[in-house]
């Protein structure tokens, strides 16, 4: 039996967190609040990109006793046990898929970014993150405008219906 290459993504939840400017303004008020968002832009991005995710939560200071793994929105949220940072379980994980997948680890810990890449896998920053998801969002916009033009195209309506849309649609255009 062929083994099939999966594409996973393992994300440093509160690196994230603490480098995109409007979930570290949540985190300031309520850090649950923070990984909530973050964890449901990562469900649009798992949507959009088709790639399994992995979003990591360390525990490093806090009491849990055992590392618990909860399926939400179709990926893995990991919470890990007291003393466990999320670069351990990391890689930890990465030694496990050993090269037999496509892996993707999203941190900003340059020790981390080096050791992910010596062990074949490559590496993300959490801006590049944020660039990949607008990037997406952009095209399945671009893709849905396209859509409409072509569908509106095969519609019979007459020449004077068809300027007073087309002056509507510039308008709006010229207000986004």
């Amino acid at each position: 039996m062929a083994l099939i290459k999966r594409n996973i993504t393992f994300i440093d939840g509160y690196n994230v967190i603490n480098k995109w400017g409007e979930l570290k303004e949540i985190s300031r008020i309520d850090l649950a609040d923070a990984r909530d968002k973050l964890i449901e832009e990562m469900a649009e991005y798992k949507s959009l990109s088709g790639e399994e995710l992995v979003i990591v939560f360390d525990a490093y200071n806090l009491d849990r006793v055992k590392e618990t793994i909860v399926e939400k929105y179709g990926m893995k949220i990991v919470f890990t046990k007291r003393f466990q940072t999320a670069d351990t379980y990391i890689e930890r994980e990465l030694a496990k898929a050993n090269r037999h997948h496509n892996i993707k680890v999203v941190t900003d810990d340059g020790a981390i970014q080096t050791q992910v890449t010596s062990k074949g896998a490559s590496r993300v920053t959490a801006l590049e993150l944020r660039q990949d998801l607008d990037t997406m969002r952009g095209q399945i916009k671009r893709k849905r405008k396209e859509d409409f033009n072509q569908n509106f195209k095969t519609f019979p309506i007459s020449d004077k219906l068809s300027d007073v849309i087309d002056k509507i649609k510039e308008d709006l255009e010229n207000k986004s």
